[in-house]
């Protein structure tokens, strides 16, 4: 069952490719902990996608791991160091649409000199559609039919009979 309460979990890492695993590991452990273990799998494919992708040529660059769970979403952002703030350093289109294939929801910024990709994954769980019995869809001749009372305001109005004598 979901925590209803919001919670928030972050983490510093260097960037070593043996941390990815270690990063996506925790990060497991604590959606698991939340109670979103059917969110855990696209979690972790897509923090390692943004970890590797925050690896790519920074070996001395601190990469810093988020993630928040609203009670309706869990969001995942990975941050790291962009010199060059101007461009998308190695945002590729491949990693983009790997990113936008596992999530509801992504995005990219850039603050301070770092840059900040995030993606967001919707918990659908919660949300239970009651079930009732569904009428069939009338017919043509059935669709058609007058009502069987008018409403009074449209009711049709007695005409007055008048009857005549002759004089």
């Amino acid at each position: 069952m979901h925590q209803a309460t919001p919670s928030y979990y972050h983490i510093a890492v260097e960037p070593a490719p043996e941390r990815v695993g270690q990063v996506q590991r925790i990060v497991a452990a604590h959606t698991r902990y939340w109670g979103l273990e059917r969110l855990t799998p696209s979690t972790v494919r897509g923090l390692g996608l943004l970890l590797e992708l925050a690896m790519e040529g920074r070996p001395d660059s601190r990469i810093e791991v988020e993630a928040w769970w609203t009670g309706q979403h869990l969001i995942s952002a990975v941050s790291y160091e962009n010199p060059d703030s101007g461009a998308s350093h190695g945002f590729t289109r491949r990693c983009s649409a790997q990113l936008a294939a596992l999530s509801d929801g992504w995005g990219s910024c850039t603050r301070q000199a770092r840059r900040i990709v995030w993606f967001s994954l919707r918990s659908r769980t919660g949300v239970r559609e009651v079930l009732v019995p569904k009428l069939p869809v009338p017919d043509a001749s059935e669709a058609l039919q007058l009502p069987r009372s008018a409403p009074a305001d449209l009711a049709p109005r007695p005409v007055p009979v008048t009857t005549g004598t002759a004089s």
